[in-house]
């Protein structure tokens, strides 16, 4: 008995693990492709047409720059964290131990 209570707890261990991992891909991800599309918008139409009152075409190119700007940012979060993320703490593996 106590071998499948074991074999539960690592289960129940990994899938919290996949689903924290899962659930941080998924935000970089959605980071990844809302930023860039909703900094192009609002720089192209608030700042550069609005603001600045900037032809079309230069409009464009400025707010393509400042979307590229923001992808790499994104991009340079979620290697940051995919660099130095050390797994769970060890706090919470504490924790999750204490509550089994």
């Amino acid at each position: 008995m106590s071998k499948s209570k074991n074999k539960q707890q690592v289960s129940k261990n990994e899938q919290r693990n996949e689903y924290r991992n899962f659930r941080v891909v998924f935000f970089y991800c959605i980071l990844i492709i809302l930023l860039p599309v909703s900094t192009f918008f609002a720089t192209k139409y608030v700042l550069f047409d609005g603001y600045f009152q900037l032809s079309s075409v230069s409009s464009n190119i400025y707010a393509a720059v400042a979307a590229v700007i923001a992808l790499h940012i994104a991009l340079g979060l979620y290697i940051y964290r995919a660099y130095f993320d050390s797994g769970p703490s060890d706090q919470a593996t504490k924790l999750a131990q204490k509550q089994d």
